[in-house]
């Protein structure tokens, strides 16, 4: 797949990196100092922003849409990473270790980044050291996420699918409204009239590749833990009806 050329978005836009968790240290007038060397792109659906072996020489900050980050394997099939989504950052690892890029990044949807160029992130962090701590902060999340999925890697579907189901945020209900913005499935003891619910962020297909598997067994093992009294699924709403028997599957495997 080539890379296709991006878009160089209106300067008018409302400012992304007040989105970024990296920048929320710095106030309102450094954000706007940030935002001035940030240099907004936009991208079509499909369309590329890098592949593995590229040396970008520049870090993205998604500010509309998603970005989907996936590696080929071996064995030659493609395997999803992550997708970024809005405040996400794309591009930093290379940026910190100065090498290439290992996977391709595709935008799932139409979508909108801020581009910093790596001379310009220089400046920032010797400006701003805050900057350096946050996206240090921000890769060893990431590590540690990448470290429990390794760890997950070699245990069943069914396991790994409890535990994506258990992380994702609980779906908002007007009619009951028992749930905090961004809480996870795994983190809820909310009281609510009926079971939690999580909206499947992706398609089945790209969750299949987000988990190490094929569509086919994603669907056998969301089909066990339906009989299992686990869950119930009504097309993209996921309802968890024994939360704790998804925990007690992810913690006995």
């Amino acid at each position: 797949m080539r890379t296709l050329p991006l878009t160089e978005a209106h300067r008018s836009e409302p400012n992304c990196v007040r989105l970024v968790p990296i920048f929320s240290g710095l106030t309102v007038e450094q954000q706007g100092l940030v935002k001035q060397r940030a240099r907004p792109v936009r991208m079509a659906r499909g369309e590329v922003l890098h592949v593995a072996g590229d040396q970008p020489g520049a870090m993205g900050v998604v500010h509309q849409g998603e970005i989907a980050l996936s590696r080929t394997m071996p064995s030659g099939r493609t395997r999803l990473l992550r997708v970024a989504r809005t405040g996400d950052t794309v591009g930093e690892l290379a940026y910190v270790a100065g090498s290439t890029t290992h996977d391709e990044a595709v935008a799932l949807s139409d979508a909108q980044l801020c581009v910093f160029a790596h001379a310009d992130l220089d400046e920032l962090m010797g400006r701003y050291p805050d900057i350096a701590v946050r996206m240090m902060h921000s890769l060893g999340d990431r590590l540690a996420q990448a470290e429990r999925n390794l760890g997950l890697s070699g245990l069943g579907v069914d396991v790994r699918l409890a535990d994506f189901l258990l992380q994702q945020p609980i779906r908002r209900d007007a009619s009951t409204d028992t749930a905090g913005a961004g809480e996870t499935a795994a983190g809820s003891r909310a009281a609510g009239v009926g079971p939690l619910q999580v909206l499947l962020p992706l398609s089945k297909k790209d969750i299949a590749s987000l988990l190490g598997t094929t569509p086919e067994s994603f669907s056998r093992a969301l089909a066990r833990l339906t009989a299992d009294g686990l869950i119930a699924v009504d097309g993209e709403v996921v309802s968890l009806v024994d939360p704790q028997g998804l925990e007690d599957r992810v913690g006995d495997a």
